[in-house]
């Protein structure tokens, strides 16, 4: 990489090599860079950067930063092609798909050339000068290596555009140095989002809780913890017949509509899905953290939201004439073993022991039950709800017979909801 064509050049990369080293996010790494490049005399009255990242809700994020209203920072939805509708016609999407590196323009004067709408908007607003960078990326989440597809339009990288009210727009200098600085940029921005991924995958594959374990260093086979929480099993019965009479997307989206009502509850009121088996979903409701009265509580409201919600849902279904959802959920206590288990080079982070086996027989029972909802003996009794004794259950690898619990009365829905 060529010197630093300025003294301020030097000062804003060296400081961003050190948020690149750092926890410094992206949008605040290029925040930094704006404000220091004002400081060193540029001026810089608008900003904007975009770059691609993976998650599962969004395909990029953005930040824009102005004189007058700070940092703003942004998500891009996978569906902003079409929500947004002066994409196509912005100036990012055309150096993007045309693999250009740099595009500038001024805004005002004789010179002016406001090819883009967006542009005539700033020129609106008294910027003078415009100037657009892009830099792709070698990711590891590009689906291709840009190399071998020189014309592929650029599909990991980052732009940033820079913009100012100065009436004689920026200097050569300026330019030269604003070139120069966005390699540095573009690697803080990489390594800060590559960060984030790496929490965001560790966060929707693993969960809120176990994912900072693993990023911490707790990625050995047999590193395990123990706590004490309410466990919840819920299940989608008939899934196989299900699976054998509806189209494959139709039935998919309604594993996932399940997820959404069961799981998506159990989130709503702090608790922490651990993982899916098929058409099924452990979670927990940490003692620790919600106290022996609150987790129990926590997962009875989940449990309540879960049945308004997909009750809610088969009415609509009826009305559309589609299959009727049918479910279950078992919550149960105990001391709940977590970790990681598996091969020597493939491991899954995973809830194992005699508590996790009681809640899935549990669950076992609500087709003798007729119940959608059961609980233990060690859930009811933290409890100040008068729940339902069912009887005594024999569960599989379970040495005593097991007391089984239904809901109070109150909470009793349609007989068809059940198994």
């Amino acid at each position: 990489m060529d010197a630093p064509p300025t003294a301020a050049a030097t000062y804003v990369a060296e400081w961003m090599l050190e948020a690149a080293l750092g926890t410094t996010s992206a949008p605040d790494a290029f925040a930094g860079m704006v404000e220091r490049l004002r400081h060193q005399g540029v001026q810089i009255d608008r900003a904007h950067l975009a770059y691609t990242t993976l998650h599962p809700l969004n395909r990029g994020a953005g930040a824009t930063w102005n004189s007058t209203s700070g940092l703003v920072v942004e998500d891009y939805s996978y569906d902003r092609d079409q929500t947004y509708a002066g994409w196509f016609e912005s100036p990012i999407h055309y150096v993007i798909t045309k693999r250009i590196e740099r595009l500038r323009r001024r805004l005002s004067g004789s010179a002016a050339m406001l090819d883009f709408p967006v542009l005539e908007g700033f020129a609106a607003e008294g910027l003078a000068d415009y100037v657009l960078f892009a830099q792709p990326f070698d990711s590891f989440y590009s689906p291709v290596d840009l190399a071998d597809e020189p014309d592929r339009p650029m599909t990991a990288g980052m732009t940033c555009s820079f913009a100012t009210k100065r009436a004689e727009g920026f200097t050569d200098d300026e330019i030269g140095t604003l070139d120069w600085l966005i390699r540095p940029l573009a690697m803080t921005v990489k390594m800060a989002d590559q960060r984030q991924v790496a929490m965001n995958l560790a966060d929707c594959y693993i969960g809120h809780e176990a994912g900072p374990r693993v990023l911490g260093g707790e990625i050995r086979r047999g590193d395990f913890a123990s706590t004490p929480a309410v466990v919840w099993m819920s299940d989608l019965r008939a899934s196989t017949e299900m699976s054998m009479t509806m189209p494959r997307d139709e039935f998919i989206a309604t594993i996932n509509d399940f997820f959404d009502c069961t799981a998506g509850a159990v989130e709503k009121e702090g608790g922490e899905p651990l993982t899916f088996m098929g058409d099924s979903a452990l979670a927990i409701f940490p003692i620790d953290k919600l106290g022996e009265t609150g987790a129990r509580t926590a997962a009875f409201a989940a449990a309540e939201r879960a049945t308004k919600v997909l009750s809610d849902l088969n009415i609509a279904c009826k009305a559309e004439g589609c299959d009727q959802i049918r479910w279950g959920i078992a919550l149960h206590a105990g001391v709940l073993e977590y970790g990681n288990i598996g091969s020597l080079t493939r491991h899954s982070w995973s809830a194992i022991g005699s508590v996790v086996n009681e809640t899935a027989c549990l669950e076992g029972t609500i087709k003798e039950v007729g119940e959608p909802i059961v609980a233990s003996r060690s859930f009811v009794d933290g409890m100040e709800n008068d729940w339902r004794s069912m009887g005594l259950f024999v569960l599989k690898g379970v040495p005593e017979e097991f007391e089984v619990f239904a809901p109070p009365l109150d909470l009793k829905i349609m007989e068809e909801t059940a198994a």
